[in-house]
């Protein structure tokens, strides 16, 4: 047997134990803190509390929203069609017509999805829809006003929310492809060479014909959708990205409209994947560090920080360290706060992680100036699913 193969399954083993800290090993503590410039109080303040986000009704600009389905039925067919979707027309005189409105709250499938995922990201509040639509009625204040730089403003007083995200569902397109003509000639010719020893390159070709065309025959759905998070105290829109995907949903030339809500909901699926990575950088939880320690040699160090699994923080996530320094605007006199990115990584450890604080490795150039103070923020995820 392959040494490579033996040897794979102690690799996996070991790549799934994760990072691992003994405390033991490190056991000199540098205690003195950072001091935190005047300019910068208002970012440590900041931390104390993640900023509460809500999320507005998202606009559905499509042909699919609230629509009246007709069953109808005859002697001899039965068939279910909608009023914008052509299926066919009975000609026989002895039929039944029942019509009945259908909402496929696509709006909602963005919003509760868009929950979930904020949700498992530790970084913000989700502020209640339902309270927030509570106040906006109490307010007398109207949704479609909600861009309104003073509206937002009073909103965000009102509730202590800070960002609102909402966006937009822009179009659906249905296409249909039939390329099972191709399928079948392609098919053949493979079926017909299929006992020859040696499989030439053309044949190869023919053969993976056949599997594309199999694969792009049938009735694809794509959606088009736009996501925004604006800033509640300055009206600015901080975000925006337009998302597009697209369903298969198989061979048929005139779907129900079950079909093609079905194939809506699950391109909203995938667009919310691809814009986590940019919502868990956006939104990403922010702390500080606690302690320092450092081994005999003061060649390893280890950070612990005030966040841990109830703040969702999970083994193996990495963050940023950040130096704030205050200064002054030459022209204005006036004193910022300036932060830059430390060389240094922190690695969550398997085994130190608690509920509101969890101990982490530190890897590079500046992980001997590592102070309890620092900020840290968590790196982007990229490949971790919410649901």
């Amino acid at each position: 047997m392959n040494k490579k193969l033996l040897l794979l399954p102690i690799a996996l083993l070991f790549t799934g134990c994760g990072t691992q800290i003994n405390l033991n090993q490190y056991s000199t503590r540098i205690n003195t803190p950072i001091n935190i410039p005047p300019a910068c109080r208002n970012i440590y303040n900041s931390l104390l509390q993640p900023p509460k986000v809500a999320i507005m009704r998202f606009n559905n600009n499509s042909n699919f929203g609230v629509a009246t389905i007709s069953n109808k039925s005859s002697n001899k067919r039965n068939y279910v069609g909608i009023s914008f979707v052509s299926i066919g027309v009975s000609k026989h005189s002895n039929s039944s017509n029942t019509k009945r409105v259908v909402d496929p709250k696509l709006d909602k499938a963005i919003t509760s999805s868009l929950e979930s995922m904020l949700a498992s990201l530790g970084g913000v509040d989700v502020y209640s829809r339902e309270d927030l639509y509570k106040v906006i009625k109490e307010q007398k204040l109207q949704q479609s006003g909600l861009f309104d730089e003073n509206s937002l403003v009073k909103l965000g007083k009102l509730t202590g929310v800070r960002y609102i995200i909402t966006g937009s569902i822009d179009g659906v397109i249905q296409e249909y492809k039939d390329y099972t003509s191709m399928a079948k000639l392609a098919s053949a010719v493979t079926a017909h060479n299929s006992n020859k020893k040696h499989i030439d390159k053309t044949l190869l070709k023919i053969y993976a014909m056949n599997i594309s065309a199999q694969a792009l025959s049938g009735m694809k759905i794509t959606t088009m959708m736009t996501f925004k998070v604006i800033d509640i105290e300055t009206g600015k829109i901080l975000f925006s990205k337009s998302v597009k995907e697209s369903k298969n949903i198989g061979n048929f030339k005139h779907p129900t409209y079950s079909q093609i809500i079905g194939a809506i909901k699950y391109d909203i699926i995938q667009g919310l994947q691809k814009i986590k990575p940019s919502f868990s950088q956006f939104f990403a939880p922010q702390g500080y560090i606690l302690q320092v320690r450092t081994d005999k040699k003061h060649k390893n160090f280890i950070a612990q920080i005030n966040l841990g699994s109830k703040d969702h923080i999970k083994p193996e996530q990495q963050f940023n360290v950040y130096q704030l320094s205050q200064i002054i605007d030459p022209v204005t006199r006036k004193a910022t706060c300036d932060k830059s990115t430390m060389d240094v990584t922190l690695t969550i450890s398997k085994n130190q992680l608690q509920a509101h604080r969890s101990w982490a490795t530190a890897d590079g150039n500046d992980a001997v100036n590592l102070r309890p103070g620092q900020i840290v923020k968590r790196k982007t995820l990229k490949n971790s699913i919410f649901f």
